[in-house]
């Protein structure tokens, strides 16, 4: 996917047409449950992440840290029964709680606190999670990275 490329000259929202495209359901469901949904999947494209597991995951260190999300959009997007039947699909598509705890622990929590070291913390400012303006919509995905000061994590990397 295009916007998945850190040079990406997509807007935003042709990077969230994108998304949308190549994630049906993901759009279905954005569209059914409305603002919050797309505020989320908005934070997918900025940051370059997929919709995979392993992109919802990676996700977590730039949203807790790298946007404005308040507490209470957190805990109204984390206690949406939508999210919660992913939440536990993702469980079972990783092999039960036992096998997605240890990959927690051993892979996704190391992998939290890289991202967030690494990447994250040298934003030059947070994204503004549920204040996404049109016109920001109608900016190249590549000059709103470069002004938020966001180097998208690529496996690899370092």
């Amino acid at each position: 996917m295009e916007f998945l490329k850190a040079s990406s000259t997509l807007t935003l929202r042709a990077g969230l047409d994108e998304l949308y495209r190549q994630a049906p359901e993901v759009a279905r469901v954005s569209k059914e449950k409305g603002k919050p949904f797309r505020d989320h999947d908005l934070t997918h494209v900025i940051f370059g992440c997929d919709t995979s597991i392993d992109g919802e995951l990676l996700l977590k260190p730039w949203i807790l840290h790298g946007t404005d999300i308040n507490f209470h959009e957190l805990r109204e997007y984390a206690t949406d029964p939508e999210v919660k039947r992913l939440n536990k699909e993702a469980t079972a598509l990783l092999g039960g709680h036992v096998k997605a705890l240890a990959l927690g622990v051993f892979y996704y929590l190391p992998l939290y606190f890289w991202v967030w070291i690494r990447y994250v913390r040298g934003m030059a400012k947070k994204w503004p999670h549920s204040r996404v303006s049109e016109a920001m919509l109608d900016t190249p995905l590549n000059e709103l990275r470069q002004e938020y000061g966001i180097r998208l994590y690529s496996r690899g990397a370092g």
